[in-house]
């Protein structure tokens, strides 16, 4: 069985994701999903694995909507999220008690659900989306974890030293990230794995009580060919 990716892995992620380079990249994917959601008509959103909330902050000055929520799995960035003055839990999708009109995720996070996560995912998704309601969401293609996501990776500043190694089997990606963190004059290790699975359109085509209504394919990061996909899924109920 596959692993999950445990709460003390994200929460190394959200300890050095200022390292990895990813802020420059998200203006043009925020862009892509606005795209579509100027398209469509909604009046409450939650979005799922919001991180450190820089989605959410773009959301909420974008629309004037009666409810914005965000949950994420690591309680750093949830933390992180909340001081900007954004309404955000460290909360699993099961233990949401309302209904929106959509759901976002951004940056791949359903990459991050081992398959047997992915059915209950998508099945807890349909307790807090109201009928007719949208998933709007990417995923890294095949390309994007096989060609660009792999290798070795080190960054660092006055503090840190990260390391990344990854690879790419089988539509299984691993990476091993090793942060050495200074704190008076001595450097403490900490490392974890962090896994993504890869997702093709047949497995979305396949989910039960949900229409795909669009798919878009967009090259992120500027290598070559497309590294990820965005979704709209609506669910069309029982």
């Amino acid at each position: 069985m596959a692993n999950s990716n445990s709460k003390d892995a994200l929460d190394l992620y959200a300890e050095v994701e200022d390292l990895l380079g990813i802020k420059e990249y998200a203006p043009k994917l925020y862009g892509s999903f606005f795209d579509i959601l100027d398209s469509l008509t909604f009046n409450s959103l939650l979005d799922i694995g919001c991180g450190s909330g820089e989605f959410l902050s773009s959301v909420t000055n974008r629309y004037l909507l009666d409810n914005i929520y965000g949950i994420d799995r690591s309680s750093k960035m949830a933390k992180i999220a909340s001081s900007r003055g954004l309404t955000v839990s460290n909360k699993e999708l099961s233990e949401i008690d309302i209904k929106f009109d959509i759901a976002t995720a951004t940056f791949d996070m359903v990459n991050y659900l081992t398959p047997d996560e992915f059915i209950d995912f998508f099945e807890d998704l349909k307790l807090v989306i109201k009928d007719g309601g949208y998933f709007l969401f990417d995923v890294n293609s095949e390309f994007g974890l096989s060609e660009v996501a792999v290798g070795n990776f080190i960054a660092e500043d006055s503090s840190r030293f990260l390391t990344i190694e990854s690879f790419y089997e089988n539509g299984l990606y691993d990476s091993k990230f090793t942060l050495f963190k200074r704190d008076d004059r001595r450097y403490e290790k900490f490392s974890s794995y962090i896994s993504q699975y890869y997702y093709s359109e047949d497995f979305f085509n396949l989910l039960s009580e949900w229409k795909l209504i669009k798919k878009l394919p967009i090259n992120l990061y500027n290598m070559g060919s497309n590294d990820k996909v965005i979704y709209l899924l609506k669910y069309i109920g029982s």
